[in-house]
């Protein structure tokens, strides 16, 4: 990991990029801001993307809420047995 501090101007992004593809690059604005640039998989950008999604956090979020323990009465009926 490396911190680039951002007060003495910016990289180019092609640099950026052949940095980020050997290790994560933590960059640091004057103002104290701070991002991460780093290479990532197809896996990476699929979970950042389904984080970002309100729909889906929901989803998960009620998931949670559900009693995951059923009687057996409840198991046959749903089995219809």
């Amino acid at each position: 990991m490396k911190l680039i501090r951002l007060e003495q101007g910016y990289p180019e992004l092609n640099q950026m990029i052949n940095m980020a593809g050997r290790e994560t690059l933590i960059l640091r604005k004057p103002g104290g801001e701070m991002f991460v640039f780093s290479q990532i998989d197809e896996f990476d950008a699929e979970a950042e993307l389904l984080k970002n999604n309100k729909e889906f956090m929901e989803f998960l979020k009620s998931l949670s809420e559900e009693d995951p323990v059923i009687s057996m009465g409840e198991l046959r009926q749903e089995l219809d047995v």
